[in-house]
């Protein structure tokens, strides 16, 4: 039986997933491809079978998921055809270096073959369905890269969900640099560690921090300041290497995390701030190398989490303050509460909204896993403060957990 309209949407926008290689990535983003052929590869891509190589997406997907007429998906699936991306090294499982030998040899393949030039290059027969839908129209090499090394997307990015019907449609409109940026950061995502995009060599937002001592416990307040974007990144998004700020990949964040791509999750981290400077000589704190999340605090988007996961201790933290009776001055956006000497920063960490989320996945249990425990961890030490002022503790799952959808204590 053939899925209905809303059983397929359900379907690609609920636990589903596909994957992609990473030289297919790095290929569109060398090759500074536009949104429109970006978003016609990830179409492609999300119909493919197991093995992430055949699809059976037609050229009237493309233009259904993108809205845009026969003649421009024509050209974005020709584009793929002529963008080529490096295979990698059978033995050492990486792609292969850059050489200084201009004879040295790179084996390279289109990131898509259509139905008719696979057969006539590989001959035989493609793994088409039972029925016309099932039909393979287009290949997808693999680049030789295990399924379990590619970079896996929720298939919501395509399939859309209940706030957006149409996400590339919507990624098209936020511009060529927006649709690259965003499989770069789908490229670098640690959910492991970080839950998310990790702010070493990804963008993230500084907050700038003042402190309240009040005997064994520290006040850390935390207020918005500016956004952090690496150099190297920027280049290699933008293209444009006299442009060091990158005003455009900035804007392309902001356009991402508006649209409903990305969104903030503002966390406490276990290190202190290093001093550095932004490329017009202001001063903020950089993420140290080693620093790792304490506990998530909420989130400033929109589009912010929903997650048990994430749900932070933000207000737990601003409840404890309160009922010290702590004057909430400075101004600030998020506040927390540790013990006296503990070092401790609070910045904002961009995490994917169309990431994959089934437990069947291994990485998605160990994600989810941290951070509920860091989370509990945190509150386990957040009550012994209390206790130690003679306040009742505050239970896991209370409302005082839940991650707001907007600042605590927003900025006028």
């Amino acid at each position: 039986m053939e899925d209905t309209g809303t059983n397929l949407k359900k379907r690609l926008s609920g636990l589903a997933s596909f994957a992609i290689p990473r030289a297919a990535i790095d290929a569109l983003i060398k090759a500074q491809a536009d949104a429109v052929t970006i978003g016609a590869y990830l179409s492609l891509a999300c119909h493919t079978d197991k093995t992430g190589q055949f699809s059976t997406a037609s050229l009237k997907a493309i233009r259904e998921n993108l809205i845009v007429n026969r003649k421009r998906a024509e050209k974005a699936i020709q584009t793929l055809c002529n963008i080529q991306g490096k295979v990698m090294d059978p033995v050492t499982g990486a792609l292969p270096p850059r050489s200084r030998k201009k004879t040295a040899e790179v084996r390279t393949v289109p990131l898509v073959y259509t139905r008719d030039a696979w057969l006539k290059l590989n001959g035989g027969k493609l793994p088409d369905g039972p029925h016309a839908r099932a039909k393979v129209l287009h290949v997808l090499p693999t680049f030789d890269e295990p399924l379990k090394d590619r970079v896996w997307i929720g298939s919501g990015l395509v399939g859309g969900d209940d706030l957006i019907e149409k996400p590339l449609k919507q990624l098209k409109n936020c511009g060529d640099v927006a649709a690259r940026l965003l499989l770069a950061m789908y490229e670098g995502q640690d959910m492991e560690r970080w839950g998310g995009v990790p702010p070493h060599g990804f963008p993230w937002q500084y907050y700038k921090l003042q402190e309240r001592p009040a005997g064994p416990i520290r006040v850390l307040f935390a207020e918005s300041s500016a956004a952090v974007g690496p150099t190297l990144l920027f280049s290699r998004i933008d293209g444009n290497k006299e442009d060091v700020n990158s005003k455009a990949c900035f804007a392309a964040v902001k356009a991402l995390e508006s649209s409903g791509f990305l969104y903030e999750a503002v966390v406490l981290l276990n290190r202190n701030p290093v001093p550095a400077q932004f490329s017009t000589g202001s001063a903020y704190g950089e993420i140290p190398r080693d620093a790792d999340i304490l506990c998530d605090l909420g989130s400033p988007s929109l589009y912010g989490p929903d997650s048990p996961a994430e749900q932070g201790l933000g207000q737990a933290y601003k409840q404890t303050v309160t009922d010290l009776n702590i004057d909430l001055l400075p101004p600030h956006n998020y506040l927390a509460v540790l013990p006296t000497g503990h070092p401790a920063m609070i910045c904002g960490l961009y995490r994917l909204r169309f990431r994959v989320t089934h437990d069947h996945n291994a990485f998605v249990k160990e994600s989810k896993r941290r951070q509920l425990d860091a989370n509990r961890e945190a509150l386990s030490q957040l009550n012994y403060l209390r206790k130690a002022k003679k306040l009742d503790s505050l239970k896991y799952g209370s409302s005082t957990l839940q991650s707001p959808s907007i600042p605590l204590n927003p900025l006028q």
